[in-house]
């Protein structure tokens, strides 16, 4: 009995002169890409393809030397026997060169960690867990709605001493809001949240001349209060999708 380990280089046909009766490959690096050609007197007598790790062959009247073909270059360990010894081999590990194999194994799913960048064509992936980083180094780009639409809504004039004139009520649509005090009113104008807050309690406070842009909370209902002395208008601009 041998045991034999050699190199084959892709597409070069390889004599190895051995004699025996049984021929078992061990391992064999890239997969089932052998082809072996078994020689009875010199002469060609059977061959075998795409054969690797675990093949085994025993020819009648066995054979007087061996020819192996590899598709690419493959390290073999093989063994050569008289026939005296059988042989079985139950395990093999193959090292395959290519790894575009596909996989399907729902009973026991395989979990595979990746590391660096992953180029994925002809299939959709659903994230469950994503975190996204916007950084002054690699800001997320944003876009508007398609369609932005700005309209001019009728001023409201807001008499003196005054809490909770309806500017604009509540509307989920709108995309911002615009208040201007004219330079002409009477006096200064709060913008408040709510029909109860005073002129004294709010924190937009329009001087004739002032104008504010709701971005936070276009879409809120919004009033007005004055205070004792003078009234005011609010000229009104709204943005919607």
């Amino acid at each position: 009995m041998q045991t034999i380990k050699q190199l084959f280089k892709a597409g070069i046909p390889t004599l190895v002169s051995v004699r025996g009766a049984a021929f078992v490959i061990q391992t064999a690096d890239q997969g089932n890409n052998l082809e072996v050609d078994f020689m009875q007197a010199g002469s060609f007598a059977y061959r075998v393809m795409a054969v690797g790790s675990g093949f085994k062959a025993r020819p009648v009247l066995g054979f007087d030397g061996l020819t192996i073909t590899a598709t690419v270059d493959t390290n073999v360990q093989f063994i050569v026997t008289d026939g005296d010894i059988d042989l079985q081999v139950t395990s093999t590990s193959v090292n395959v060169a290519n790894p575009s194999l596909p996989v399907s194994n729902s009973a026991s799913p395989f979990h595979v960690t990746v590391d660096g960048t992953v180029n994925v064509s002809g299939a959709t992936l659903t994230a469950t867990n994503v975190g996204i980083n916007n950084t002054g180094a690699n800001p997320v780009p944003m876009t508007l709605a398609a369609s932005q639409t700005p309209a001019t809504v009728a001023p409201v004039a807001v008499a003196a001493n005054t809490a909770g004139t309806v500017l604009l009520a509540a509307d989920a649509g709108r995309r911002a809001v615009r208040f201007y005090n004219p330079a002409s009113s009477a006096g200064p104008v709060a913008i408040t949240p709510d029909n109860t807050t005073t002129y004294a309690q709010a924190a937009i406070v329009l001087n004739p001349g002032d104008f504010w842009n709701e971005t936070e909370a276009p879409g809120a209902a919004w009033y007005a209060s004055t205070p004792a002395g003078t009234g005011a208008a609010v000229n009104l601009q709204t943005v919607k999708a």
